[in-house]
């Protein structure tokens, strides 16, 4: 899937990186280990050790490094550059020993992630200046097609919009968020309402996947 390949997609909010904690996702049947270090930066890894494959998420996020569960290789944030061998503490790893690093970008109170080449940030013109507030993201049992396809007679308002992030050939998510909330918004209710009609999306689109897989 190239085309689909060289595209942003928003992978989780950027709340949910917290400090010394590694995101298990993936994006087109990528798994991903997310994390940010202590200095802020967000990194997008391919979710394998290169030693033994075991899954870096289930390593430690020291805010420098991450660390592998199994054998404890460390690789350094931003570069995914192999740094320590606990076998070998006195030998330099070489420079061919490194995670498989992708594009990561946070932007509009989303964590974004390209595969591919593409070029640039996340461009959604539209949000320049606009006043954010993201909402709990939906996880669908439905091709993201399908679920473009229950969105669109429940086309959302112009204070909310959405993007969607096909974990694998029959999964996605929902991301969306609400634009310029008025001071005197009872947030909770109209966060609880925008999530229902999520809800209600995710459920179609479920019954038509199930009817016409």
């Amino acid at each position: 899937m190239p085309e689909a390949r060289d595209r942003w997609y928003p992978i989780a909010r950027s709340e949910e990186l917290v400090a010394r904690h590694i995101v298990h996702a993936q994006l087109l049947g990528q798994e991903l280990a997310l994390w940010r270090d202590d200095a802020g930066r967000v990194n997008a890894w391919e979710n394998r050790c290169p030693h033994r494959g075991v899954r870096l998420s289930l390593g430690t996020n020291d805010g420098s490094e991450l660390r592998c569960r199994y054998h404890a290789w460390r690789y350094a944030s931003g570069s995914g550059q192999c740094t320590f061998l606990p076998a070998h503490p006195n030998q330099k790893p070489a420079s061919t020993i490194k995670v498989l690093t992708y594009q990561v970008s946070e932007k509009y109170g989303f964590v974004w992630v390209c595969l591919g080449d593409v070029l640039g940030e996340p461009a959604e013109l539209h949000l320049a200046g606009r006043d954010i507030t993201t909402l709990r993201s939906v996880f669908v049992d439905a091709p993201a097609a399908t679920v473009a396809a229950a969105m669109h007679p429940a086309t959302p308002s112009s204070t909310e919009v959405h993007w969607l992030q096909p974990v694998d050939e029959t999964r996605t998510v929902i991301h969306a968020a609400v634009l310029d909330l008025e001071p005197q918004t009872d947030r909770l209710a109209l966060l609880r309402r925008q999530h229902a009609r999520l809800a209600r999306i995710r459920d179609l689109a479920e019954t038509q996947h199930r009817h016409h897989p």
